[in-house]
């Protein structure tokens, strides 16, 4: 079963990524669509998993949004700015890191 996890995500990623060579903008609007998150909850289910823990998988799915949309704003703005891909990921890494650790003690109180 691992191994057609890995075939059916990887085709749709290899998919994804050569469609988004010829169109940019769909590829990312397709890459956005919860894809990974919808198949990874299938995956837990066919796998047996609770309702109650596909749900709190989901609920941190959630969670990392908001870290995530930072983390993308942050990657398109230096890249417009003329940073180098490699630079721009590492810094939007650790803003993503510090907006995680502080929606997580936010969320917390």
């Amino acid at each position: 079963m691992t191994f057609v996890k890995a075939t059916v995500s990887a085709a749709i990623v290899t998919a994804v990524t050569v469609l988004a060579k010829k169109y940019p903008g769909l590829g990312g609007w397709i890459t956005a669509l919860p894809i990974v998150s919808l198949l990874s909850a299938t995956w837990l289910v066919v796998g047996k998993a609770s309702g109650h823990e596909v749900a709190r998988f989901l609920a941190g799915v959630l969670s990392g949004l908001l870290p995530t949309a930072i983390l993308l704003a942050v990657t398109i703005v230096m890249l417009y700015r003329g940073w180098p891909f490699s630079r721009a990921v590492v810094l939007a890494v650790a803003v993503w890191l510090f907006s995680s650790i502080l929606l997580s003690r936010l969320t917390s109180l």
